[in-house]
């Protein structure tokens, strides 16, 4: 993905998903030697358990970040889906 993002390679899984472009997204999971569920949330699960749609930090740094984050809300159009979804824009 850092190549079709046109980025430096990640350092790790978490840092890759801390550069999702929504909290709600940028989530994680994978079994444990033990098969226990370990959950990876760099940005927190907040906005996911109270149904919000931020920008992580990645994408608030550089105006063509804005847009990206600003298109996808836009063509994923969540709130006609998920009513209650409270989705934040960026204004610039």
């Amino acid at each position: 993905m850092h190549i079709k993002s046109n980025m430096p390679p990640y350092s790790s899984s978490v840092d890759a998903i801390s550069k999702f472009p929504e909290t709600a997204t940028a989530l994680g999971v994978k079994l444990d030697e033990k098969d226990q569920v370990i959950l990876t949330a760099p940005c927190g699960i907040s906005d996911v358990v109270n149904l919000e749609v931020k920008p992580t930090p990645f994408f608030t740094q550089t105006k063509e970040r804005v847009k990206i984050y600003e298109d996808r809300i836009t063509n994923k159009n969540w709130k006609s889906i998920w009513p209650n979804l409270k989705v934040y824009r960026i204004l610039s």
